[in-house]
């Protein structure tokens, strides 16, 4: 696997009926991405920067961490650096006609769910990014 076959929009929904909150992971092909866990008007991000270290991991390095409620930010404790094994498995999902790519992260401290991650886009789009802090900053 290449550094490009983590780039994009990951999210535990994908292709299930909506449970009202979410977790999404975002690696931007620049090295710098985001793990967003939502619920409505509520929402827990932590920004990193990412690299592939050795053949299915990645080393995440977090640099800002902040819950946001009705628009309002709050900083929050910087969890620390981690490297994460991970897989990319096609796996069929109830709501769609054909399999997806899932992305599976073993033991990460980041993460709030076990649950894979569904390919939502290939291409992350830069709307995607934090709304509280520049990339990489």
């Amino acid at each position: 696997m290449s550094r490009s076959d983590l780039v994009g929009e990951w999210s535990v929904e994908t292709g299930y009926y909506s449970s009202m909150e979410d977790e999404f992971l975002i690696f931007f092909p620049d090295g710098v991405g985001s793990v967003e866990y939502a619920r409505p008007f509520l929402s827990d991000w932590v920004l990193f920067r990412w690299s592939r270290t050795r053949p299915n991991t990645v080393r995440v390095e977090p640099y800002a961490a902040f819950t946001e409620e009705d628009h309002e930010f709050v900083a929050q404790k910087i969890p620390p650096p981690e490297e994460i094994r991970y897989r990319i498995e096609s796996e069929s999902r109830p709501l769609l006609d054909s399999p997806v790519p899932v992305l599976h992260l073993d033991g990460s401290g980041l993460l709030r769910t076990g649950a894979g991650y569904g390919l939502v886009f290939a291409e992350p789009r830069d709307e995607m990014r934090s709304p509280c802090a520049p990339a990489g900053e």
